[in-house]
């Protein structure tokens, strides 16, 4: 029961903060590709340049027996630069059959190329707990993002 609802909340939760945002289909959008160890993540969300955005990520594991997951994540930057932003947030996940995890992302998105700076580059620690198996750890993820219609 408590999974239920928790995957519900979080399902809301992600289809209000992109449509808030969204005119169009991809107006100020981006898609996001992220790897940590042996899990990968790809990710849609809404920009990544405004002071707060969200994102929605999905489980790309290349693993058989790892669990297909999905979290929601809430952010804010607190130093937004044309190269450069520094951002904190929230994150809700949800493992099928598995577990629900709690955790709170700190990051920063590096925009390298002056003449392109829809392309950014992710670097983010989320320290997070497991909340059924009450167990802690630190995630490190590095990915590239692209936003759209900028």
């Amino acid at each position: 029961m408590y999974r239920n609802v928790f995957f519900i909340s979080l399902v809301l939760l992600a289809g209000v903060s992109i449509k808030a945002n969204s005119q169009s289909v991809f107006r100020e959008a981006f898609a996001g590709v992220y790897h940590s160890g042996i899990v990968s993540q790809v990710g849609i969300g809404t920009d990544f340049d405004r002071k707060y955005y969200g994102e929605i990520r999905f489980s790309a594991a290349d693993v058989l027996d790892q669990q297909f997951g999905i979290e929601g994540q809430f952010s804010r930057n607190w130093v937004r630069d044309d190269w450069f932003n520094f951002h904190t947030g929230l994150m809700l996940g949800y493992y099928f059959h598995e577990y629900v995890r709690v955790g709170v992302p700190l990051g920063f998105t590096i925009k390298p190329i002056e003449n392109h700076r829809n392309f950014a580059i992710l670097m983010e620690a989320t320290p997070n707990i497991f909340v059924e198996e009450g167990y802690a750890n630190l995630r490190a993820n590095i990915g590239v993002r692209y936003s759209f219609g900028k």
